[in-house]
């Protein structure tokens, strides 16, 4: 009998022992985007507000919504609601509206996940802010003009195949305000830079020739505003088309605020 116990003793001493399971196992790092971002939403609906366009990817959920004049953008990846804009904001006093930009949406580093784009509505005209979602879930600007190009930027149209956008700029130490040029953008191996490749001769025809007809009819009839101005934005875009080096420096006025991760609930 006591032989028996040796080898039973034997065979349980050599068995492998069972794995110790990892606590870590357990835990989930960061947040469902999506079931985080309805929760919002129907927080959102209680007060009124009605959703509107919903984006459901891999990497973010973002929506926007409004109620009345109140209206809000949100974006909620896995580190939880990482980006939030709305009005009124007395950050952005200029900004009437926001809301999700219809599709097609780009692609900008071409890694399969769609980007967002953001419309942002101003008094007199709308403007585009494009930002994207990384693989930790955190949001950047895409688009970033060089502050040499004039006051106030906006984007007013973005190229879904190309990194390439049209800009609009006020010129820069004029006393009339409304003193603006369009200037077409596109991405280089440095940044963004003023594009003057043979594509985009056009648009800066069609910013150059209206102008210089309006200039001499303004001149026939003695408009000395409207010389003053056209004769700034015809003097400003010849400066932007100088050869120089291009460089991503300076934040757009319309550049969304990064809000801190939370429940989103400062963002109302």
């Amino acid at each position: 009998m006591r032989w028996l116990f040796v080898v039973c003793f034997c065979l349980a001493a050599c068995a492998e022992p069972e794995p110790v399971q990892n606590p870590l196992d357990y835990l989930r790092i960061g947040v469902d985007p999506r079931v985080e971002a309805l929760a919002i939403m129907r927080d959102l609906e209680r007060e009124g507000y009605q959703v509107g366009r919903r984006i459901d990817e891999s990497r973010y959920f973002a929506f926007d919504a409004a109620r009345g004049p109140d209206s809000t953008v949100r974006i909620v990846t896995v580190r939880g609601p990482t980006l939030a804009l709305q009005t009124p904001d007395v950050r952005a006093p200029r900004r009437a509206g926001v809301a999700l930009a219809p599709d097609p949406r780009p692609d900008f580093d071409r890694d399969g996940q769609r980007d967002i784009v953001i419309a942002i509505r101003e008094l007199d005209r709308t403007c585009l802010a494009w930002v994207q979602v990384d693989a930790e879930g955190f949001v950047a600007a895409v688009f970033r003009p060089n502050a040499e190009w004039g006051n106030a930027p906006c984007v007013i149209d973005i190229d879904p195949t190309w990194p390439r956008l049209l800009l609009e700029v006020s010129v820069p130490d004029l006393p009339i305000p409304d003193a603006r040029v369009k200037i077409p953008v596109h991405a280089t191996v440095r940044g963004w830079g003023i594009d003057e490749l043979p594509s985009a001769k056009s648009r800066w025809e069609r910013e150059i020739q209206p102008r210089e007809a309006a200039l001499a009819a303004a001149e026939s009839v003695g408009d000395p505003v409207a010389i003053e101005r056209l004769s700034a934005e015809l003097a400003w875009i010849e400066h932007l088309r100088e050869p120089k080096g291009s460089t991503d420096a300076g934040v757009p006025e319309t550049e969304p605020v990064l809000e801190a991760a939370g429940d989103g609930e400062e963002a109302r």
